[in-house]
C-alpha cells in the first residue's frame, strides 16, 4: 500500500482517539495529577506558564486544553501521540526504507505508550520534540532541528543531555552556522521567565528542582540492571526481543564501517539512534544507583526514548524485509506486535486494571463527598498532596490560603483556625515529616480513611476549631 501522510494521520488519530475514550486511568497518581494542576491553573497563577518543576513547554502548550478539565490533559498528550506517530512514519518514509511506513502505528501496541498518552505526564512531549528534532537532523534541515531541541530541557531536564549528543553531532557534521541556534530556547524561556516572575534571566539553572539541595533526598538508589528489567516490562516480549537484536545489528554495522570514514559512520542512522537512547537511558541507570538528581528509578522516564527505541526495532523490521522481501514474515511479526499486549503477559497491559481509574484514587473521590472542606472558614489550610488538593478542587497555589505541612514546623499558628490534610505517602517523601510525627499531637484530628493499604488520609484542625 502506497504511504499517504492524510491516511495514516487519520488512523492514527482513530486509535490513539479509542485509547483516550476508553482509558480511566491517571497513570500515575503523583507527578500526573500536579502538572495537570499546575497547567490547569497558570492562566489564573501566570507565574506557573514558568515553574521550573512544572515545565514551562509542556504547560505553556498544554494550558488550552486543561482549561476544559483532565480529558483535555489527556486529549492533549493523545494529540501529542499521534503526531509523534506520524513524524516516526515520515522518517521511514524519509529513509528510503523498503518496509512500509504504516508500521510506525505499531508504536500504539507497545503497551505503556498509550498508557501514558492518557495522562499528565511530559514524557509523551519530550519524546514528540526529539522525534521531531531527529526528523528535521535527517532531512538535513539542521537549523530547525538544532531550534526544536533547543527546548527539550524545558519539557524534562533530560533534555540537556539529547542537546549534547545532538551538538556532538553537528560539530562532526561541520555544522558551525547552526551551532548558535542551540541556544534559543534558552533565550526565549530565559526572557519569558524573567518578565513574568523570576528576577534573573539565569533562573532556568537557579531554580533547577533537580539540582537545588532542599535539604533532604527520601528518593534512594537502586541497582545496575533495574532500568533493564523495567524496559522489558513496559515494552513487552516481542519488542524488546527485536529491539535488543536490532541493537546488535546496528553496533556490529557501526563497528564494520568505523575504519573507513569515521566522521560518516558517527553522523549514520545507526549511530544517531543508538546515542540519542542510550545517553538518556544509561543516564538514568547511573542517576537511580547513586541517587543523583532525586531520582526516584521511575520506569515511566524511559517512555522518553520509546519513539528512538521503537525506529531502533523498525531498523531490524526493515533489514529482515530488504535481505528476504518477505512480507509474510514481516506481517505476522506486527501481528505478534499488536496482539500481545492483549495476552495478559506480565509485560503486556493488565486489564482491567491499566484502563480503569485507581481504586486509590477511587477512595480519595469519596472524601469530597464524606467530608466538606469550606476553605472561606480557615485561615490557612496545609497539605501534604497535591493530588488530594486537586481532587478537593482547591486552588493551592494562592499561597495565601494554602501551605505545605512541613511550614508547620515553624510553629502552629496561635491566632487562626488551620485545617490541616495529610497522607502517608507525600507526608514522607514531599514533605520530610513522619505519619507519627510530633506536630501531630498538637492538633485534633477530625477525619481518617485508610484509601490503600499503603496510605491514609487524615484531616486535623487547631483548637480555634472548638
Amino acid at each position: 500500500m502506497k504511504f499517504n501522510a492524510y491516511i495514516f494521520a487519520a488512523l492514527a488519530a482513530i486509535i490513539a482517539c479509542c485509547f483516550w475514550l476508553i482509558i480511566d486511568n491517571t497513570y500515575d497518581t503523583g507527578d500526573s495529577i500536579t502538572h495537570y494542576a499546575i497547567s490547569r491553573y497558570s492562566w489564573k497563577h501566570p507565574h506557573l506558564l514558568v515553574d521550573n518543576w512544572g515545565k514551562p513547554v509542556f504547560t505553556i502548550l498544554s494550558s488550552p486544553f486543561t482549561q476544559l478539565s483532565w480529558k483535555g490533559m489527556t486529549f492533549f498528550n493523545s494529540l501529542v501521540g499521534v503526531v509523534t506517530c506520524c513524524l516516526v512514519a515520515q522518517i521511514i518514509a524519509l529513509l528510503n526504507w523498503k518496509i512500509s511506513p504504516y508500521t510506525a502505528l505499531l508504536l500504539f501496541f507497545i503497551p505503556n505508550y498509550p498508557l501514558v498518552l492518557n495522562s499528565g505526564l511530559t514524557e509523551p512531549l519530550y519524546a514528540l520534540i526529539l522525534v521531531c528534532s531527529v526528523y528535521f537532523f535527517l532531512a538535513e534541515q539542521y537549523k530547525w532541528s538544532a531550534i526544536v531541541i533547543s527546548f527539550l530541557p524545558y519539557v524534562r531536564s533530560e533534555g540537556f543531555i539529547s542537546i549534547t549528543v545532538l551538538a556532538v553531532l553537528f560539530l562532526f557534521a561541520k555544522r558551525w552556522k547552526d551551532m548558535p541556534y542551540f541556544l534559543v530556547g534558552f533565550v526565549v524561556i530565559s526572557v519569558l521567565g524573567f518578565c513574568l516572575h523570576y528576577d534573573s534571566l539565569l533562573w532556568t539553572f537557579n531554580t533547577n528542582p533537580y539540582t537545588v539541595n532542599n535539604g533532604f533526598n527520601n528518593y534512594g538508589a537502586g541497582n545496575w540492571d533495574d532500568f533493564f528489567i523495567k524496559y522489558f516490562y513496559m515494552t513487552g516480549i516481542p519488542f524488546t526481543i527485536l529491539f535488543w537484536v536490532s541493537c546488535l545489528v546496528m553496533l556490529s554495522v557501526l563497528i564494520k564501517n568505523i575504519n573507513r570514514k569515521f566522521s560518516a559512520t558517527v553522523l549514520s542512522v545507526e549511530s544517531l539512534y543508538l546515542l540519542l537512547f542510550f545517553s538518556f537511558f544509561f543516564a538514568h541507570v547511573v542517576f537511580w544507583k547513586f541517587g543523583l538528581f532525586h531520582s526516584f528509578g521511575m520506569s515511566r522516564v524511559l517512555i522518553s526514548i520509546f519513539p528512538i527505541g521503537f525506529l531502533i526495532m523498525i531498523y531490524l523490521l526493515n533489514l529482515i524485509y530488504t535481505t528476504w522481501s518477505n512480507k509474510t514474515a514481516i506481517s505476522i511479526v506486527c501481528l505478534i506486535i499488536i496482539i500481545f499486549p492483549f495476552v495478559g503477559n506480565k509485560s503486556s497491559w493488565s486489564i482491567p486494571k491499566d484502563f480503569v481509574e485507581d481504586p486509590e484514587m477511587v477512595e480519595m473521590k469519596e472524601i469530597k463527598k464524606e467530608y466538606k472542606i469550606h476553605a472561606e472558614e480557615v485561615g490557612k489550610i496545609y497539605y501534604s498532596s497535591i493530588p488530594l488538593m486537586i481532587l478537593f478542587d482547591l486552588d493551592l497555589f494562592d499561597n495565601d490560603k494554602f501551605a505545605t505541612i512541613n511550614q508547620l514546623k515553624e510553629g502552629i499558628p496561635a491566632n487562626e483556625k488551620i485545617l490541616v490534610i495529610r497522607d502517608d505517602w507525600f507526608l514522607n517523601i514531599d514533605c520530610n515529616i513522619k505519619s507519627d510525627d510530633v506536630l501531630f499531637s498538637k492538633l485534633k484530628k477530625v477525619y481518617s480513611k485508610k484509601v490503600s493499604d499503603h496510605n491514609t488520609i487524615e484531616i486535623y484542625t487547631n483548637e480555634l476549631s472548638e
